[in-house]
């Protein structure tokens, strides 16, 4: 048996926020997701126009349930993770499960990165972890690999990752310094 605490509660409750201001920040219009999905999808919401699932953490969450959804139902998942809490405040990445020619490509921790509030919103693997770096485009049309990065020199990446950070903070509904 998985005990959920008062903090696992609130982690969840916090990344559901994330998640839907993501789906705000990127167009999408999502609702419940129905009773002919997998019911391990039973507690999040989907975009039937752009095809993805919008997912939150949840204690008892299973990456391998959420695996074999995803290759049933054959579309993309993303999953808004918060990565600690403080007070009202959580930092959130993002897991890409992609659905692609019937096989799952996992991408985990991805950062948004934005070039100005009401521009694309791109996901983008973390500078930080050393790896070989990938970005996408998410929009009302789907999830989309990009072939290069968005930023032209490393003072946009920087500001990019802020802005993001930032917008996405405040459409949560943080006030932050």
């Amino acid at each position: 048996m998985i005990y959920v605490s008062e903090e696992d509660r609130k982690r969840t409750a916090l990344a559901k926020e994330a998640a839907r201001a993501f789906a705000g920040m990127v167009g999408l219009i999502p609702m419940p997701c129905i009773s002919i999905m997998p019911s391990v999808l039973a507690d999040f919401e989907y975009d039937d126009r752009a095809n993805i699932v919008m997912a939150h953490w949840q204690k008892k969450l299973s990456l391998t349930a959420l695996i074999k959804a995803v290759v049933e139902f054959r579309r993309d998942l993303l999953l808004v993770e918060p990565s600690h809490v403080t007070g009202k405040q959580a930092g959130n990445y993002i897991t890409l499960l992609l659905c692609r020619d019937g096989e799952v490509q996992i991408c985990t921790g991805l950062w948004l990165w934005l070039q100005e509030p009401g521009g694309p919103i791109h996901l983008v693997t973390n500078p930080e972890c050393g790896d070989e770096m990938r970005a996408f485009m998410v929009d009302r049309s789907g999830i989309r690999p990009l072939p290069t990065l968005p930023w032209s020199n490393a003072e946009a990446e920087r500001l990019g990752f802020w802005t993001a950070r930032r917008h996405w903070e405040l459409t949560i509904g943080g006030h932050y310094a």
